[in-house]
């Protein structure tokens, strides 16, 4: 019966290079209710299985931070590719022959 989500995740950008690259983390909000956790080591497993849930989304969010981060830059390294080749093969030929 949970109202709310304690793991949230937030983005913010980071310029590197000039890119704009978005980048997620994870944090903690509010506190979890702990109630009937300590029937019969039924508690104990329980707060197991909640840290094992807690590191797969820390692990997670990593994981679409860098999948995230990893696209974008290969979208710019192939912009960046783009106008190398139209400086290379079309501007610098095109004044070679002017002079």
């Amino acid at each position: 019966n949970v109202q709310t989500a304690t793991l949230k995740v937030r983005s913010r950008q980071e310029n590197i290079a000039g890119v704009k690259l978005p980048k997620f983390e994870h944090f903690s909000e509010g506190e979890t209710k702990n109630d009937l956790t300590g029937l019969a080591r039924g508690g104990q497993q329980v707060q197991a299985c909640r840290a094992a849930y807690v590191k797969s989304i820390e692990l997670l969010v990593e994981l679409a931070s860098l999948q995230t981060s990893f696209l974008t830059l290969d979208e710019a390294i192939k912009t960046t590719n783009r106008r190398v080749n139209a400086l290379e093969n079309v501007v610098k030929p095109r004044l070679e022959n002017t002079v």
